[in-house]
């Protein structure tokens, strides 16, 4: 087996999956993002081809024993789908690999080798709490059995006030309007069947239009976002009973962060009771990042 000198990372979420290939000081030598590869959403062929692109494209002309590679794909820790991903990426000959689901790769890309609580609101919602060694999963349960705070299951809420609003059991809301225009559409019950069609990341992209209207005084949209990270909020707590210091670093990581100017004041106010405290902040460093360390690429050597 050749020595290592390169580590691959995956982040493979619910819309997007991310490729990084760093060298051995951590200097990310080529980087790719390509469609979606969780399984349960796109069918293993899909997650397959599209695997098999973004790591032909950016080790093109590097020999795979001399790579360690680390992917964390949404949809991938579950008993049945975690070894049949490892079986397809143990095909490329890799001189060391590991996979498991994505949120490993933000805590990692958060936390490092400190502790904390790490929330994940992305298409769906999951926390993390480090203490140590230990590591505590809070939530992510799927859409089925909640993921409050989350893309889906804040985009289901904006649609649902609209078509509520349509049909005279809601109040009305800026929200219908938004829905409707991006919906293209005179109604939004019209556009009912796509939702069904398209799933939970077609959902997920009306999550932006409740942060909107919210900026806007728009009533419902605080109702939506405030129930939202009160979900969140209650995470983050059982996550501090388990790191069990007075003062508790929260990351918030996924694409909802985007939002920090109206995420961090409510999911403060919300967190405002007790004893502890909570230090929140926003990831700055990306997923793929964090499978670049699960990877092994040697600490003293990241950059940045």
């Amino acid at each position: 087996m050749s020595e290592i000198k390169y580590y691959l990372g995956i982040d493979g979420g619910g819309t997007k999956t991310a490729f990084a290939l760093a060298d051995y000081e951590g200097a990310v030598l080529q980087e790719i993002v390509l469609g979606a590869t969780n399984p349960n959403d796109v069918g293993f062929d899909t997650a397959f081809a599209t695997l098999r692109q973004g790591i032909e494209a950016v080790t093109d002309g590097i020999a795979p024993s001399e790579i360690s590679a680390y992917a964390g794909l949404a949809g991938c820790s579950s008993v049945e789908n975690l070894p049949r991903i490892r079986h397809f990426l143990s095909q490329f000959g890799f001189a060391r690999l590991n996979n498991h689901n994505d949120a490993m790769n933000a805590v990692a890309a958060a936390l490092g080798d400190g502790d904390g609580v790490v929330v994940i609101m992305g298409t769906g919602s999951i926390a993390y709490a480090k203490s140590g060694s230990y590591l505590r999963r809070i939530g992510g349960y799927g859409y089925l059995f909640g993921d409050a705070g989350s893309g889906f299951a804040i985009g289901r809420d904006v649609i649902l006030a609209a078509l509520q609003q349509e049909d005279g059991s809601g109040e009305n809301t800026l929200l219908h309007g938004y829905v409707t225009e991006r919906c293209g559409t005179g109604s939004v019950l019209s556009s009912i069947d796509r939702f069904y069609e398209k799933g939970k990341t077609e959902i997920a992209r009306y999550a932006p239009l409740a942060f909107r209207a919210y900026k806007e005084g728009d009533a419902v949209a605080g109702r939506i976002l405030n129930e939202n990270l009160s979900a969140i909020a209650a995470l983050v707590r059982s996550g501090g009973e388990t790191v069990g210091t007075d003062t508790v670093t929260v990351t918030l990581c996924g694409g909802l962060t985007a939002a920090k100017d109206t995420v961090l004041p409510i999911l403060s106010a919300h967190l405002a009771e007790g004893e502890r405290r909570y230090e929140i902040k926003i990831c700055q460093k990306p997923p793929v990042y964090g499978a670049l360390r699960l990877a092994g690429m040697p600490i003293r050597q990241e950059k940045g």
